[in-house]
């Protein structure tokens, strides 16, 4: 049963020390605290970023940042405009929960008011409901709006169990996209022997054919808490696999290099192929860190 808890914070931009050669600064926003997608592999379950004392909480106590606007409105006041903020980092921007307080919404109201350039992270075609905004930001300033498609619908059934099926978001990517609104896909995380090529070629080729401008793909990451828990998962839907996992992610958090580098090659060729940027803005390139050094200090319940 989820339960949801509305609460105050004392603060709601975090500050990455990521460089741009784009934008001034990068911050992190994120209106909720716990995530009801429940997906198996989310890397905020480890100790090292977990919200909650009792880590079971993550998926089924809810926290809304009621004053999530009114913290948004005083922190753009003290940075320079063109500082990118992004909303969606430690949890989703559109989980169910978003439906009954609206906090993403008027979040966006005043990032739209302030002309801040937004990048918008979900895996819900909830976002649909905003459209008019996002064409708003669209056109006085920047947004780019990822979705997070790194398996099909079946796959997504197991995995991410409360989100949105893969289907739905390339259908919101479509809607978005046919009115000027820049999307693009991730795929990630790339879960080793479930995610294979064949799986990519076809994410790449939907997403492009959706409208989709850009491609990002990354790893995935497991450590302490969390790869504990995704290991049990393994072991109980792929009982085949649990070895190769635990050799693959017996020295280190990532997969070893060489299989890393096999995937990014395919999903750059394949970007290439298809006329897709492997950047959020078509710029510059990023540097490709794991998207939990997005928002440790958010994850860790700081604000």
């Amino acid at each position: 049963m989820i339960k949801y808890e509305p609460v105050q914070v004392q603060s709601i931009l975090n500050h990455l020390d990521e460089r741009s050669e784009v934008f001034s600064d990068v911050y992190t926003l994120n209106p909720y605290k716990g995530c009801e997608h429940a997906c198996q592999y989310c890397y905020v379950t480890s100790d090292k970023y977990i919200p909650y004392k009792k880590k079971e909480e993550f998926f089924c106590k809810i926290q809304s940042k009621t004053n999530a606007s009114f913290l948004t409105k005083i922190s753009l006041q003290t940075i320079p405009q063109d500082c990118l903020i992004i909303v969606g980092s430690a949890c989703d921007p559109y989980q169910p929960i978003e439906k009954k307080y609206k906090n993403t919404r008027s979040v966006l109201e005043i990032l739209c008011e302030y002309k801040n350039p937004v990048h918008i992270m979900t895996k819900s075609d909830l976002i649909l409901r905003d459209t008019d905004l996002l064409s708003k930001i669209t056109s006085d300033s920047f947004l780019a709006v990822s979705f997070s498609i790194a398996m099909d619908d079946e796959l997504s059934k197991i995995f991410e169990p409360r989100s949105s099926l893969p289907s739905k978001r390339f259908k919101a990517i479509n809607i978005l996209s046919s009115k000027g609104i820049r999307c693009g896909v991730t795929i990630a995380p790339i879960l080793p022997y479930i995610v294979r090529e064949k799986l990519i070629r076809s994410i790449i080729l939907k997403a492009s054919d959706s409208g989709a401008k850009y491609i990002f793909a990354d790893n995935c990451s497991l450590r302490d808490t969390n790869k504990i828990r995704f290991l049990e998962f393994i072991k109980k839907f792929y009982p085949k696999l649990i070895h190769r996992y635990e050799i693959m992610y017996s020295k280190s958090t990532l997969p070893p290099a060489v299989f890393s580098k096999k995937m990014m090659d395919l999903i750059t060729k394949l970007a290439d192929d298809f006329g897709l940027d492997t950047t959020l803005s078509g710029m510059y390139i990023p540097d490709k860190k794991q998207l939990e050094l997005f928002d440790e200090e958010n994850a860790n319940g700081r604000e």
